[in-house]
C-alpha cells in the first residue's frame, strides 16, 4: 500500500532553510518584503491569509532566496494563470476533461523524498489506448498537483520520473513541442521546480523522441541532466533510491495507483480552493509598461521570454 501523503516536518523544514542561509525570522521578513512588493504590482492580485504567506515562503526557497527571481516567478504564475487558460485554469475535478485524463494517466509525487530532500516525481500513462489522451489535459492536471505542493511541500529539487512502458506511436504524435514550451513555462519559470534529473524509463525506439523533444524544450543545463533508459533499470536504481519508487519500478513505496489514488484525494481537499481562486490572476491592462502577451512569452518560435519584474 502507498504511504499517506505527508509533507515534511520542522526538523526536516529547517535543514532546508539552512541550506539558503534562512531562518524563521528571515523567512518573514523576506515574506513581508514579497507582501509589500506586490502591493505596489498594479496587475497583480491581492491575496491574503496564510495560506498565500506559506506560497510566498516557498516561492523564496525554489528561488534559492533570491528576492529578484522570486519577485519574477511570481509575476510569472499570474501571468500564466492569464495567458494560459488551457492549463493553467478549470481546475474542476468534476470536469469532463479530468475524469477523463486523471483515469488515463498519472502525474504522481512520492510521499518518501530521498535523503537529500529530493521529492520524487512519477509520470506515465495508465492506458495503452491514445483516443483519449489530451496532452494540455495532462499538464493542467499536473499544474494541480504542483499548486498542492506549493501550498504545503517542501524540498530542494525534483527528480522526474517518466515511464514510457505503455506509450505508444499514438501518444507519441500527440507530443508537439508548443505544447511541451507552455508546459516548461508553468513548471519551471512559475512554479520555480528545480530538477535534479529527469529520467525516462522503459524507452521504446519509437518513444525516444519525447526525450529528445523534451531536452529542445529545456535550456541546455538542465538538458545535459536527461538519462534515458531501456528496460535494464540497473543504472537506474543506483541513482534513485527504492524507497522513493514505486513497485512498478523495482521500488518500495507501493504501487503506482495506491499513490496516484492517494494523490486525487488530496486534490480533493483542494477543490473548493482551486475553484475560488479561478480568477485569480494577473491583469495585463493593468501591467506597467504594457500588457504582457503569449508572443511575449514564447515569441513565434516558442522561445521563452523573459518579464521585467521591478
Amino acid at each position: 500500500m502507498a504511504k499517506e501523503l505527508v509533507f515534511p516536518n520542522r526538523d526536516v523544514i529547517e535543514k532546508i532553510w539552512q541550506e539558503y542561509g534562512l531562518d524563521e525570522r528571515s523567512i518573514k521578513e523576506a515574506v513581508e518584503m514579497l507582501k509589500n512588493w506586490i502591493q505596489l504590482q498594479p496587475h497583480l492580485p491581492k491575496e491574503e491569509g496564510s495560506l498565500h504567506e506559506a506560497r510566498l515562503e516557498r516561492w523564496l526557497i525554489r528561488c534559492k532566496n533570491s528576492m529578484e527571481r522570486t519577485k519574477q516567478s511570481i509575476d510569472m504564475y499570474y501571468t500564466l494563470k492569464s495567458l494560459l487558460p488551457e492549463m493553467m485554469s478549470d481546475w474542476n475535478m468534476q470536469s469532463k476533461w479530468f475524469k477523463t485524463i486523471s483515469m488515463l494517466t498519472y502525474f504522481t509525487h512520492m510521499p518518501q523524498m530521498t535523503p537529500d530532500y529530493e521529492r520524487v516525481v512519477c509520470i506515465g500513462v495508465l492506458s495503452n489506448d491514445p483516443t483519449d489522451f489530451v496532452l494540455e489535459d495532462w499538464f493542467r492536471m499536473a499544474m494541480m498537483t504542483f499548486e498542492v505542493r506549493m501550498c504545503e511541500d517542501y524540498s530542494l529539487r525534483d527528480i522526474f520520473i517518466i515511464d514510457l512502458a505503455h506509450y505508444t506511436l499514438g501518444h507519441v504524435t500527440k507530443v508537439t513541442f508548443p505544447c511541451m514550451k507552455k508546459a516548461e513555462a508553468c513548471i519551471m519559470k512559475a512554479f520555480s521546480t528545480r530538477l535534479k534529473a529527469v529520467h525516462f524509463i522503459n524507452v521504446q525506439p519509437f518513444a525516444a523522441v519525447i526525450a529528445d523533444l523534451l531536452k529542445s524544450v529545456l535550456s541546455s543545463k538542465i538538458a545535459a541532466r536527461i538519462q534515458v533508459h531501456a528496460t535494464d533499470l540497473t543504472e537506474f536504481h543506483k541513482q534513485v533510491p527504492k524507497e522513493s519508487l514505486p513497485t512498478e519500478m523495482g521500488g518500495c513505496g507501493g504501487s503506482i495507483n495506491d499513490n496516484w489514488n492517494v494523490w486525487l484525494k488530496k486534490l480533493e481537499t483542494y477543490q473548493d480552493w482551486f475553484l475560488q481562486h479561478e480568477n485569480v490572476k494577473s491583469d495585463e491592462k493593468k501591467r506597467l509598461g504594457g500588457n504582457a502577451t503569449s508572443s511575449d512569452l514564447f515569441g513565434i518560435e516558442g522561445s521563452f521570454r523573459k518579464l521585467n519584474v521591478d
